[in-house]
């Protein structure tokens, strides 16, 4: 199910040459939420690092966030250099999660093999829904959830 104002764009700035990456068959994608603070100071070099890693495994990496800024799909500033932007509209936890799994039926992934990174509780259904989330940052709650759910929590300074 897709809520009415979400919308899925190749991004204008990727950087990395991938321009056919809807049409090329890939196994795995990694979504970053960033409808919250997950690029926040301390914790952007953990988040860019683990873009770059996903990037040399040959992953598809996409970026979730609220609304398309004028001029379309970017994520300019973010260091991500993403393949695809997810636009979830207002940014409630369902809305998050129901693009993430739209678009990965879309593309063909398995979820199972999918990882997301999130920072903040809204962004839990999106955690839930891949089979490797992540934890972004010291919030608390977070940190809790992380740890009764077995999921790893990237190290921020």
């Amino acid at each position: 199910m897709m809520t009415q104002t979400a919308q899925v764009a190749p991004a204008a700035d990727n950087d990395q040459g991938d321009h056919g990456m809807l049409t090329q068959a890939r196994r795995r994608a990694a979504f970053f939420d960033l409808r919250h603070n997950l690029l926040a100071s301390g914790s952007a070099p953990a988040v860019r690092e683990a873009a770059a890693r996903h990037r040399s495994a040959g992953d598809l990496l996409v970026c979730v966030t609220a609304d398309p800024p004028p001029g379309g799909a970017t994520t300019h500033g973010t260091g991500l250099a993403a393949d695809l932007v997810l636009y979830a509209g207002a940014p409630s936890a369902a809305a998050g999660s129901e693009v993430v799994v739209e678009a990965m039926v879309r593309l063909g992934l398995d979820a199972a093999q999918c990882f997301a990174y999130g920072d903040h509780r809204e962004g839990l259904t999106i955690l839930r829904v891949v089979g490797n989330p992540r934890v972004v940052g010291g919030d608390p709650l977070m940190a809790e959830l992380a740890r009764d759910s077995g999921w790893p929590v990237l190290p921020t300074p």
